[in-house]
């Protein structure tokens, strides 16, 4: 439609006068995107502030087709976000959130007042991008504070210089004779007056300092050796934005003693002794709340207790808690990252107590992990209340390598709307797990047994608790053990999966009672997914299951137990079934489900893909079965279509021998990964 071409060159060129020019056209949505949006995205200044007040009122538009310029843009500018809408309209105060137009959203929210889907949109698009909370009271709309940009915190120091000069100016005195505090030394100190943090210089303690409890400063430029000693910080006390560098020190806390650590900045070769009393509404860590800088040969001890509760009568999305810091970040402008080295967290009997409003979780190393996290240890004990579990991370989008979980993860809940959820590295993978390990007992279970709207859930994972992403070379030794009336999710190494899973191993047993149960030694339930781009399904590769399944399942619902995958989901589109699969893994465990349907390789299977059992890539054809062992049983429990279950042969997988999987090259070729 030339109009609707006309209107989308005169956004992003910002002319007014071709604008105007179309007659009325601000009820246009152009695909997800009303006309308001738009403009907000390509920064129309000059058509906004002619147009903006009546555009604001319309809330219903005429929709023509979403040009690809204008689906590329919206990838570019949303970032994480873009998970959010597959069809939903980006509405114009979404877009202004999206956009971190945080004052303009304010002011307008009140004239806008959005229906409640919207509403828990802007919450999700606040989490994903700041790990922070959104809040509505009446007309009024409350954002948890986020980091200043580079742009906001210049501004405010201008001002304050500014502030500071005319306070000089008012009574005469001449700048060079102003000081606040004793002169800081350069070099060995023993005295907190003695530090200028604001400064560039290199200080090494020949003490003990003590930060007094609410003690702050909004920078830390300069380097402090700690030389053996300690820097002890009363409750309250920050030490801000870290830009220089901490080494060789042992810290006293109760929590988070740095806001930031920015990109050239580093925490190095130090200890955290964390006495966690954290009572908070809000998301937090125990030693950074951002990371864009290094921290590496950390070791953090924690033990106390963290209580996650509800600021609104409103659930949050997720109020996410981190074991060293709440978000390794990414930076776009430089293309660093992030990183969470070489560190070892020891939990002495943590106890994390939630409700089932604040929706809390928490990451043994990180919150939120878009940049790298590697070579870290997790141990001893977490405990948890209506309060989620991940050894190492809760959302990951960058990189997990090499980590291990040893720390034993017990949640229970007697909350009716609660849904348990632990897992021995990552909550929710949409990024790369690589070489990373579960090593502890992992639990999750709910004790309710009163009648709620929607069914429970519980889930118990080694790895991952949903992959999205690619998890490769990672094992898990560890027990689970899932229960609850409702449904439970089980997999050694994932519980859900609509990613790649890839030369993993799963070991340990596996133990559920449940009213109905998916579970598998390898994943748990292979799922569709999609987003504007394309459909994503659970595959599993080159895997090995070792595990002792039992499962009790007491609902009329049907269970979907396998020894690699419980249930493996078909979608169709256009006519053309599609889903996951396993190929060339083994089940040398055993598999003790007998209700239900049950198999040594895939519990269920969509059958339109169990019939085809092929898709082609590009030239390629592959199979979604083929190349799997087992040593007793049937391979596959049932086929299902339109929820009819029939039974089916063994496809894509033969009965041998231990001895015989035990010696073959594919076999030992699996292994051999794990020792490179």
């Amino acid at each position: 439609m030339a109009q609707i071409t006309d209107l989308l060159e005169a956004i992003i060129n910002d002319d007014k006068t071709a604008y105007d020019a179309l007659g009325p056209c601000g009820n246009y949505r152009l695909g997800r995107f009303p006309v308001l949006s738009l403009l907000y995205m390509y920064g129309a200044k000059r058509i906004l502030s002619a147009h903006e007040k009546s555009l604001l009122k319309i809330t219903a538009w005429q929709e023509e087709d979403e040009p690809a310029a204008v689906s590329k843009e919206f990838s570019r500018v949303a970032g994480k976000c873009l998970r959010l809408y597959s069809d939903e309209v980006v509405t114009p105060l979404e877009m202004l959130l999206i956009l971190d137009k945080t004052r303009k959203f304010k002011r307008i929210y009140p004239a806008v007042k959005p229906q409640k889907e919207v509403r828990e949109r802007l919450k999700s698009i606040y989490s994903i991008k700041y790990a922070l909370n959104i809040s509505f009271e009446g007309d009024a709309v409350i954002l948890d504070r986020r980091p200043m940009t580079r742009r906001e915190k210049k501004t405010v120091a201008v001002g304050v210089i500014c502030s500071a000069l005319a306070a000089v100016i008012a009574v005469g005195v001449p700048v060079t004779t102003v000081a606040l505090i004793p002169k800081p030394v350069e070099g060995e100190v023993k005295k907190l007056s003695q530090i200028d943090f604001a400064s560039k210089k290199e200080y090494t303690l020949k003490s003990d300092i003590t930060l007094p409890e609410n003690f702050s400063v909004s920078k830390f430029n300069c380097r402090i050796y700690g030389d053996g000693n300690k820097i002890i910080a009363g409750k309250g006390a920050s030490l801000g934005e870290l830009n220089g560098k901490l080494s060789g020190v042992t810290v006293q806390s109760s929590g988070a003693l740095f806001t930031s650590v920015s990109e050239n900045a580093a925490i190095e070769n130090a200890t955290f002794n964390v006495t966690a009393d954290i009572v908070s509404g809000a998301a937090t860590a125990l030693v950074a709340v951002t990371n864009f800088g290094t921290i590496d040969g950390v070791e953090v001890n924690v033990g106390g207790t963290i209580r996650a509760q509800a600021t609104t009568d409103t659930p949050t999305d997720e109020l996410i808690f981190g074991g060293v810091v709440l978000v390794n970040n990414y930076k776009y402008s430089s293309r660093g990252a992030g990183t969470v080295k070489n560190c070892t967290v020891n939990y002495s009997q943590l106890s994390l107590i939630g409700e089932a409003s604040a929706n809390a979780v928490f990451g043994g190393i990180a919150g939120v992990n878009a940049g790298y996290v590697e070579d870290c240890t997790v141990t001893g004990s977490i405990g948890a209340e209506t309060f989620d579990l991940a050894g190492v991370c809760v959302n990951n989008s960058g990189r997990l390598s090499g980590n291990v979980n040893e720390a034993e993860l017990t949640q229970t809940s007697s909350d009716a709307g609660w849904n348990p959820m632990s897992c021995g590295i990552v909550m929710n993978n949409d990024g790369t797990v690589t070489r990373c390990e579960n090593r502890a007992d992992i639990s999750a279970v709910s004790t309710s047994t009163a009648e709620t709207e929607t069914p429970r859930a519980v889930a118990a994972a080694g790895i991952s608790y949903l992959n999205g992403g690619e998890i490769s070379l990672c094992k898990n030794s560890g027990s689970l053990s899932a229960s609850g009336d409702g449904t439970v999710y089980a997999g050694g190494i994932s519980a859900v999966s609509h990613g790649l899973t890839v030369n993993c191993i799963s070991g340990g047993e596996i133990t559920v009672a449940a009213g109905d149960a998916y579970v598998g030694g390898i994943v748990g339930s292979s799922v569709i997914a999609r987003d504007i781009f394309a459909f994503y399904y659970g595959v599993v590769q080159d895997c090995i299951s070792e595990n002792l399944i039992s499962v009790t399942a007491s609902g009329d619902k049907p269970s979907c137990v396998g020894g690699i995958t419980g249930l493996v989901q078909q979608g169709s589109y256009d006519g053309t079934f599609f889903g996951g699969g396993v190929t060339g893994s083994y089940f040398t465990g055993t598999n003790n489900f007998a209700g239900n349907y049950s198999g040594a390789i895939v519990g269920v299977v969509g059958k339109n893909i169990y019939d085809n059992n092929s898709y082609t890539s590009g030239e390629t054809e592959y199979h979604n079965f083929e190349g799997n062992y087992f040593l007793s049983g049937t391979a596959f429990g049932a086929a299902v279509e339109d929820e009819e279950f029939s039974t089916v042969a063994d496809k894509g997988a033969d009965i041998v021998a231990l001895e015989e999987i035990l010696n073959s090259e594919a076999y030992k070729k699996i292994l051999a990964e794990f020792k490179k």
